[in-house]
């Protein structure tokens, strides 16, 4: 395979969550510096890290330059030795890689992603800096322990960028003119796009974003702008300010992201319900399809009876979610958002929330054929991204 070049640009945010961690001593600064021999350079700061009663190691590895052939090697050699040194939070990323590039060889790119996946190494874009093209492809590898194994993480600072674009081949010197040339790149470029796309599914992310920013001409950058397009490529936004807002407009807003855009954002068409109205009705829903379905005796009739007054609404609301409807949390309000889709019965959403804490809400959508989960859903360590409209530009 050829080494596919590109360039591109995106924006970046950085996490919401706080976490209140004394920095107690920079344990070491650069501990790593690429030979000259390829552009890509790799410094390592690492800092002493108290967290309670404990004390931890954090490092940050800041990639800076092309990426070129043999970088990923020198960037495995790092992890490696911070792998064996060891010392960091049970539970935690081995370590940050902050991100400087414009892009470089593809299958560089995708190789450091792989490393970054293969070890534990969360990803971020820092406020002023660029990740474009092939460091974009990089970037989708972040990631960092979970409860079931590792788990997605890549964070982008307001005021970064990141984007994605085509790849295209390197000039044919051989060609008879240059635009020979550049056609023949952007053909090979294009055959290239099934390799990545794969890619893309191994690491986890949504590919429509991504064949978005594909089938665009090499030139063009696709950057990562809107809250919907944070939530697809499960990135988190770090420094992003909350809105004030009503809570009707929270739940429009997250009712809006639950169905990928589908609902529109139109907080007056919205109606607020109590805990015990909105398990009513979405009990009531259930025994509705549950009629349909010509279900007879046991739950079906356990629900009727709960309808016409009787007890028990509580734990069979429990019951039901603990088998696994997809009923919500029932917070301190709710909120229901119903609309025609072209002749179906409905589509309709539900948002229950707590004017406490932005990031407790639930959610479950309503459709023609039952309470159905969201379409997407926010990356666990920032919920609040589905407070703002799907469309709504945020970096």
């Amino acid at each position: 395979m050829q080494a596919f070049v590109a360039a591109g640009g995106m924006r970046a945010t950085r996490r919401l969550q706080i976490r209140e961690v004394a920095v107690l001593w920079v344990l070491a600064a650069i501990l790593f510096v690429a030979p000259a021999t390829h552009a890509m350079t790799l410094a390592v700061v690492t800092e002493q890290v108290t967290a309670g009663a404990s004390t931890f190691l954090s490092h940050e590895i800041n990639l800076t330059g092309p990426f070129e052939l043999g970088g990923s090697d020198e960037l495995k050699a790092v992890l490696e030795d911070l792998k064996a040194r060891g010392g960091t939070k049970p539970g935690e990323s081995l370590a940050t890689l902050s991100l400087d590039s414009k892009g470089g060889a593809l299958e560089e790119g995708m190789r450091v992603g792989r490393l970054l996946r293969q070890f534990g190494v969360s990803t971020i874009v820092r406020n002023g800096k660029r990740c474009l093209s092939t460091c974009a492809i990089a970037f989708l590898g972040g990631a960092t322990p979970g409860t079931a194994g590792l788990v997605a993480y890549r964070q982008l600072e307001i005021g970064g960028r990141l984007g994605f674009h085509a790849f295209y081949a390197p000039r044919d010197g051989d060609a008879r003119d240059a635009a020979t040339s550049r056609a023949r790149g952007v053909t090979e470029g294009r055959a290239t796009s099934a390799v990545v796309i794969a890619y893309v599914l191994e690491m986890g992310v949504d590919p429509e974003p991504i064949i978005r920013a594909l089938v665009r001409p090499p030139e063009e950058m696709t950057y990562v702008e809107t809250a919907g397009e944070f939530v697809e490529l499960g990135i988190c936004p770090v420094a992003l300010k909350l809105p004030r807002m009503t809570l009707a407009e929270r739940a429009s807003n997250i009712c809006n992201n639950a169905s990928q855009g589908r609902l529109p954002v139109w907080p007056d068409l919205i109606n607020e319900y109590t805990p015990l109205e909105a398990r009513r009705l979405l009990l009531g829903e259930i025994a509705y399809h549950a009629g349909r379905a010509n279900v007879r005796g046991g739950i079906a009739a356990r629900l009727q009876q709960v309808l016409r007054g009787g007890r028990g609404a509580d734990a069979l609301y429990s019951e039901l979610a603990a088998a696994g409807l997809p009923l919500p949390v029932l917070w301190a309000k709710a909120y229901y958002f119903e609309m025609p889709v072209a002749g179906i019965r409905r589509m309709g959403c539900m948002a229950t929330l707590t004017p406490d804490d932005p990031a407790q809400y639930g959610v479950v959508l309503i459709t023609h054929t039952g309470l159905a989960k969201p379409k997407q859903a926010p990356p666990r360590e920032c919920p609040e991204l589905f407070l703002f409209g799907h469309e709504e530009v945020i970096n």
